[in-house]
């Protein structure tokens, strides 16, 4: 009984149970899920033994069984898919298959977050339902596998998991008919520990009167958590285990890999085998059809590479070998379907010094920030674990063991990074590849049977961030970080009684905004308006009420002083992002492209403001994502206009197409008579080399001909092209015709310092305001 003396918290004796005893774990994944289950009969004397339950899986091909689930949802001839057959319908974009409208993968990442999918039929709008047709799926799976009714479900979550991702998955386990009580939502890296103390024994464990320090490092397809433990010994000498610290929500996993090699590697070999010019394939192409059809291929790659390298590791000869010499190689013929031709990829190819390029990003010491292109996101896996250790308030050097799990650890330079991460810790992982995917459904089981048995978790929760309450004078801490959960310990809320109302308001309804936050960021957690009938008087006593549970859910309300009547139960509005540190022009994407999606736009702004995010992207240097968006708004306006066109243009110009760049710019003097068009357009043709065709363009612009800023560059052109009386003629007249500095836009500024610095005036040349950093274009 090995098994369940680790997990036992209590110093009673065990107790046979008197009926079967049956529970099951489930890994809800962001790229596959498990179910786990234990199963304890009466008089066993065995040790209760967790196995993972192989799942039958409906394919277009026939039935597929397996113990991992693609967490993937498609709607296809009238029947929903989940799981295998839901994975291989992704990669057949030619059947109508299109992510977020009838193909939902990687929805564990907007759990709890403001993001719809508006084009899914009812039932698939949101992460939460997605999340209901995966746990229905398991669920019923595991009811069927046994008439044994189940005594405990317990479904895991990223520890880095907030209070509404939370609150969204104890929401879809409810409509997913599973009952899930306190304690039932277990983060992922403390199962995963749970799984490995209990299949290698107590021998890991710190003798009696010392403790270690274990980092769990969990790098899945689409999450990267770390949690950090501490671990020793009771006076009976059992395992004690105290939480110290959760990375927070790092937007990373494997998958992101996975489109690293389709966009840097694999779309290479696909356009060179069709004879395709670097730009022949739009943005939405791409995306849309051949980044779902190659995802698959390059997980296959990427798998095949790492056991070929993890091979030459165990012979030594990974750090000798060249490194362009070893590939592995998919045999036959992969089409890609565009909607008016279908291309093929034959026999891709993934290269170990290509594969060392495209994992680069990922092992950045220095750059910790998501960095993300038109197609795909790159973050460094040193962003997670340095920010769980800086929470714990230890050193790398302090950490004595670290457990890898996760199928993305399987990457045999993750071990070695990690390793070189901490320099004195033992380094813990499984052999097998299937058991390092399914240790945290395991974990779960484990989990499951402890409280079943004991009424107790062997790993207590605790609130990793304190979580304040905002007030007009600053912020209250309601739950500080550390305290062991639930909060109060009954499970009853604790009242404060000490809040005041802001304002007076005589007649109508008074609003008081009731805010939570969390952390030492102060990142919003609950928001939403309290609305008091009035008469109320600034200063009136309000109280407040909260409990945070097991599953680490707040729970609030408020009310009136002499009114027990709860004038307020929190409710939680969802933010619009948990990635730590994301870009205020990130976010700004994120809260306009929301507002597009749910019809909160008024039809006649719709085209400034995909405009704006157009913009957005393009200030990101996501410059094809951008020229997508700039066509929508061209489309939305169902006419030619001269502003976007000039954007348009020199976005492809910014993305090195020379092709459409001129055409836009051609379609733009045809859409309008304007002298910008032909200076912007001489300007591009300037920077290309091509000094006669700028010549020709700007000289169209005789409304502009006294303008300073296009004597300046006509002044430039003939200085390049030899003529220095033209050159030193035209430059004097533009710095007479400039006027006053401080009546000078940035564009005029920008123009009289080049023309200050060609004719020698340093005065000039260094005024404060004329810093601009590039060559302006003019603009409407």
């Amino acid at each position: 009984m090995e098994a369940l003396e680790l997990l036992r918290r209590t110093e009673g004796p065990l107790t046979q149970p008197r009926k079967p005893l049956r529970v099951i774990g489930i890994d809800l994944g962001t790229t596959n899920s498990t179910v786990a289950e234990i199963l304890w009969l009466p008089g066993q004397t065995d040790p209760p033994v967790v196995r993972c339950l192989s799942i039958d899986q409906a394919t277009t091909q026939g039935r597929y069984t397996h113990v991992l689930v693609p967490s993937v949802v498609a709607l296809y001839q009238n029947k929903t898919w989940v799981g295998e057959g839901a994975k291989r319908l992704r990669a057949r974009p030619e059947l109508g298959i299109e992510e977020g409208r009838n193909l939902f993968a990687e929805c564990k990442n907007d759990m709890g977050l403001q993001r719809t999918y508006h084009r899914a039929p009812a039932g698939y709008r949101s992460a939460r339902e997605i999340a209901t047709h995966l746990l229905k799926f398991l669920h019923d799976a595991a009811r069927q596998e046994s008439e044994v009714p189940l005594d405990r479900v317990v479904v895991t979550v990223p520890a880095s998991f907030q209070a509404p991702q939370r609150q969204d998955t104890l929401e879809a386990a409810i409509e997913a008919a599973l009952e899930l009580r306190g304690g039932d939502l277990l983060d992922e890296p403390v199962a995963g520990f749970l799984d490995y103390l209990i299949s290698r024994g107590d021998t890991e464990l710190p003798p009696q009167g010392e403790n270690r320090n274990l980092v769990v490092f969990d790098f899945g397809g689409g999450t990267c958590d770390v949690a950090v433990l501490r671990l020793g010994r009771t006076s009976a000498g059992r395992l004690a285990v105290s939480p110290l610290a959760v990375s927070r929500y790092h937007r990373l996993g494997g998958g992101d890999i996975d489109r690293a090699i389709v966009h840097d590697v694999l779309l290479k070999q696909l356009q060179e085998q069709n004879h395709l010019e670097r730009f022949a394939l739009s943005y939405e192409e791409k995306k849309q059809r051949v980044q779902p059809a190659l995802l698959s291929v390059a997980e296959a790659l990427k798998q095949k590479l790492c056991q070929e390298i993890t091979r030459l590791i165990s012979f030594g000869r990974w750090e000798s070998i060249d490194k362009s010499t070893i590939a592995q190689i998919l045999p036959g013929v992969y089409p890609v379907s565009l909607k008016d031709r279908t291309l093929s990829l034959q026999s891709p190819t993934l290269r170990a010094s290509d594969f060392d390029k495209v994992l680069a990003p990922f092992w950045d010491r220095d750059l910790l920030y998501p960095k993300e292109d038109n197609y795909h996101l790159t973050c460094s896996i040193f962003a997670p674990l340095t920010d769980a250790i800086h929470r714990a308030h230890l050193s790398a050097s302090d950490v004595h063991m670290c457990l890898l799990i996760g199928g993305s650890s399987l990457i045999p330079q993750v071990a070695e990074a990690v390793k070189s991460f901490f320099p004195r810790a033992e380094l813990l992982t499984y052999r097998d590849q299937e058991d390092i995917q399914t240790a945290v459904a395991r974990g779960a089981a484990f989990h499951a049977l402890a409280i079943a048995l004991f009424g107790q978790a062997l790993v207590q929760p605790v609130c990793h961030d304190d979580i304040c309450f905002t007030t007009s004078t600053g912020v209250e801490v309601l739950v500080p970080s550390g305290t062991p959960l639930p909060f109060p310990p009954t499970g009853e809320y604790k009242r404060r009684a000490d809040f005041r109302a802001p304002e007076t308001v005589f007649a109508g309804v008074a609003k008081i905004q009731v805010k939570i936050v969390g952390g030492e960021d102060k990142r919003p957690l609950f928001g939403e308006l309290w609305q008091i009938p009035a008469p109320i008087s600034k200063g009136d006593p309000l109280w407040l009420e909260y409990r945070f549970d097991e599953n680490q859910v707040l729970h609030l309300r408020m009310g009136r002083e002499n009114e027990e009547d709860y004038g307020f139960t929190a409710s939680i509005e969802n933010p619009l992002t948990y990635v730590s540190n994301p870009q205020s022009s990130r976010a700004q994407i994120d809260e306009i492209e929301e507002k597009l999606r749910t019809g909160q736009v008024p039809s006649e702004d719709i085209s400034s403001e995909l405009e704006k995010v157009s913009d957005l992207y393009r200030k990101l240097g996501q410059r094809e994502k951008g020229l997508d968006y700039y066509r929508r708004v061209l489309k939305a306006l169902g006419r030619p206009d001269v502003s976007l066109l000039n954007k348009m243009a020199n976005c492809a110009r910014e993305m090195g197409d020379r092709e459409r760049a001129d055409r836009f710019f051609y379609e733009a003097t045809a859409a309008e008579t304007w002298s910008g068009t032909w200076f912007n357009w001489a300007l591009v043709k300037e920077q290309w080399g091509d000094l006669e065709e700028a010549v020709r363009l700007v000289a169209k612009a005789p409304s502009l001909e006294e303008d300073p800023a296009y004597l300046t560059f006509q002044a430039s052109l003939a200085g390049k092209l030899g003529n220095k009386a033209e050159h030193d003629k035209l430059m004097a007249l533009a710095l007479k015709r400039f006027g006053s500095v401080e009546t000078l836009s940035d564009f005029d500024l920008f123009w009289l310092r080049f023309a200050a610095s060609s004719s020698g005036d340093k005065t000039l040349g260094v005024y404060p305001r004329i810093i601009a950093p590039k060559r302006f274009s003019a603009t409407l």
